[in-house]
C-alpha cells in the first residue's frame, strides 16, 4: 500500500490544469491539508524523487529539449528554477509537456508585463531586473515554440512513414 502523502500528491497532479507543478506548491497544499506536520520540504522532495510515480526536474535548465546556450543562461539567471514535479507518465508525451511549459510561460509573461506597467519610474534597479526577466521570457518562449514545432513535425513524419519491414516474406 502506498503512503497517503504520495497518493495525495499523485491525485493533486492528476487533477492539476498543469503537467509541471512546482514542488513548493505541492508541499504547501499538503501542509494546508494537514498531511505534513513533521515532514520538511527537503524530506518531501526526497520522498517524491524516490517514488517511480513522479519525475522531478530541478528547473528548466534540465530540459534537454532546450538549446545548451539557453539552458546555461537559465541556470545562471536562476530563471524559473526550483524543483518541478510531474507524473512520470507524461515523459512519454514531450509535446504536451512543452505545451504546458508554454502555458506557464504565458502566465508568467502576463505577470511580468503587468509589473512592467506598474513599475516605479524612479527605480532603475527594478526596471533593469524586469527588463532582464522579460527578455529571458521572450527567449524562452521562442525556444519552447521551436522545440514544440520540431516535435510536432517529427510526430507527423513518424505517422506518415510505413512501418519497418521485419524482413519476413509473405
Amino acid at each position: 500500500m502506498k503512503d497517503p502523502i504520495t497518493t495525495r500528491t499523485a491525485y493533486i497532479l492528476a487533477q492539476s490544469s498543469h503537467i509541471l507543478v512546482p514542488l513548493e506548491d505541492l508541499y504547501d497544499d499538503l501542509v494546508d491539508e494537514g498531511l505534513m506536520p513533521w515532514i520538511s520540504p527537503e524530506m518531501f522532495e526526497y520522498l517524491i524523487a524516490s517514488d517511480e510515480t513522479f519525475e522531478v526536474i530541478e528547473g528548466l535548465e534540465e530540459l534537454e529539449m532546450l538549446t545548451p546556450l539557453l539552458r546555461a543562461e537559465l541556470k545562471v539567471q536562476g530563471f524559473w528554477s526550483g524543483p518541478l514535479v510531474m507524473l512520470r507518465q507524461w515523459t512519454a508525451f514531450p509535446s504536451l509537456v512543452l505545451e504546458d511549459l508554454r502555458t506557464h510561460l504565458q502566465d508568467m509573461s502576463s505577470a511580468l508585463e503587468t509589473a512592467w506597467q506598474m513599475r516605479s519610474p524612479d527605480d532603475p534597479v527594478t526596471e533593469a531586473e524586469l527588463l532582464n526577466m522579460l527578455l529571458m521570457s521572450d527567449m524562452l518562449a521562442r525556444e519552447i515554440s521551436g522545440a514544440l514545432h520540431v516535435y510536432m513535425e517529427s510526430e507527423e513524419t513518424d505517422a506518415q512513414e510505413p512501418p519497418a519491414s521485419n524482413g519476413a516474406a509473405s
